[in-house]
């Protein structure tokens, strides 16, 4: 069964894939949502902690958690702004590995 907070994940990542296609900022920018991108990695605390004890976690959250951020490194092969769109995937894709690392590495 799903929780709230994964479901509260999927659809803040729908909307980000969404905004990350295409340069929909003008002037060739790539849309750069700050308030959703934070919104993000504030859920992505609690599901840390909502995880911690628990031995299975979502294939498919964890699927669109990584497309997410790979749709951040994608775009900013393609927009004029990538420097920001790298920084995004930087600090989404080093979250994710503090969240989905096992302790045995």
């Amino acid at each position: 069964m799903e929780s709230s907070i994964e479901e509260i994940l999927k659809n803040i990542c729908r909307e980000l894939i969404l905004q990350l296609r295409g340069n929909n900022a003008g002037n060739g920018n790539a849309l750069i949502d700050s308030n959703l991108i934070s919104t993000l990695h504030t859920n992505l605390d609690y599901y840390k902690k909502s995880i911690s004890n628990d031995d299975m976690v979502s294939k498919e959250i964890v699927s669109i958690l990584i497309y997410t951020c790979s749709r951040f490194y994608v775009q900013s092969k393609h927009s004029k702004n990538s420097d920001e769109m790298l920084k995004e995937f930087d600090s989404l894709n080093g979250k994710l590995l503090r969240i989905f690392m096992t302790e045995d590495w």
